[in-house]
């Protein structure tokens, strides 16, 4: 028997994809520009390092890059949650975070606040020395604080949380001076402002009796301040009285 072949045409052809061949050599040189209050490291292979401050701009050489930077990110900052830059705010700079402590009475307690820092020195290398300057600001500044509530009372905190927070952070202000503020000497940073966003009592319970109370306080006053205003009356009441006897 004969044994046949049968082939068949394909309807179309494949036409392959059109393609683009881009130039991977760019002509010139990269230029960098920090915006105002800014800085950044430039590293060439060779190990040698400068820094680029506003409003100073640099080109880049082929064998130069810019030092990256992981900040914590999140309130309170946390280390899995990772903001990664090459810039430095080396001027008003804020950086917030939550802390949570306990107090003398054994009473959980938290605050948020706000850091005010400035990067400081005549060597801008140091600034760049932490490659996570924010949790160093964050870490040491939670040891301190959770330090000086755990030797304060639940109601003298209620009533002074401002106060114990810039007294801790910034140091005791002096009678004719500013405060001195917290200085870092590993990459010259310095906290000089710190903002009480907000505090709160973790246990409901105690967070209303203390609440009460100081209502309670201030009826009290208004009650004492009414009781004084009738007083004054009534004793002006008697000084005219007798005024009009001895006409």
């Amino acid at each position: 028997d004969e044994i046949r072949a049968e082939s068949f045409d394909r309807g179309s052809k494949y036409n392959p994809p059109r393609t683009v061949t881009l130039d991977s050599k760019f002509e010139g040189a990269v230029r960098i520009s920090p915006w105002p209050g800014y800085a950044v490291m430039v590293i060439k292979k060779t190990g040698e390092r400068r820094v680029v401050q506003h409003p100073a701009t640099a080109l880049l050489d082929f064998n130069e890059t810019l030092l990256p930077l992981s900040l914590s990110q999140g309130r309170p900052k946390e280390d899995n949650r990772i903001y990664k830059t090459v810039y430095i705010s080396v001027t008003n700079n804020t950086v917030t975070d939550r802390i949570e402590a306990e107090t003398r009475d054994l009473c959980r307690v938290s605050v948020d606040v706000a850091y005010r820092v400035n990067f400081e020195g005549d060597d801008p290398t140091r600034w760049f020395s932490n490659q996570n300057y924010v949790k160093l600001l964050t870490d040491h500044m939670r040891s301190k604080l959770r330090h000086v509530i755990k030797q304060t009372g639940i109601q003298d905190f209620y009533q002074n949380v401002t106060t114990i927070v810039r007294d801790a952070v910034l140091g005791e202000k002096p009678e004719e001076d500013d405060r001195p503020g917290c200085v870092f000497d590993e990459n010259g940073m310095r906290v000089y402002e710190v903002e009480v966003l907000a505090n709160e009592i973790l246990d409901h319970d105690i967070a209303r009796l203390l609440v009460e109370a100081q209502m309670g306080d201030v009826r009290q006053q208004l009650l004492i301040a009414a009781m004084d205003r009738d007083l004054e009356l009534a004793q002006r009441q008697e000084e005219v009285a007798r005024e009009k006897a001895t006409c």
